[in-house]
């Protein structure tokens, strides 16, 4: 009866660090894809401020010097 009990004892001590191993593993990946998630919504902030930038740009009022210049270089 001992023998059995300790058996008993020793698997379910096993099967705690074996949990407790897993738990730990899925906490380092959750840990990796707050990361990346954070990375990527920081990329997407600046792709948005740099297009905003562009676009703020693109709505200056030119300059009537600006727009002659453009139409005797055929770019308007």
């Amino acid at each position: 009866m001992n023998t059995a009990n300790l058996a008993i004892v020793g698997v379910m001590a096993l099967v705690a660090v074996a949990s407790a191993f897993g738990l730990y593993r899925a906490g380092g990946k959750s840990q990796k894809a707050a990361t990346a998630d954070q990375d990527v919504k920081d990329a997407q902030d600046s792709l948005n401020r740099a297009s905003a930038m562009a676009q703020a740009e693109t709505d200056k009022p030119a300059t009537e010097s600006d727009v002659l210049a453009r139409l005797n270089r055929g770019d308007a």
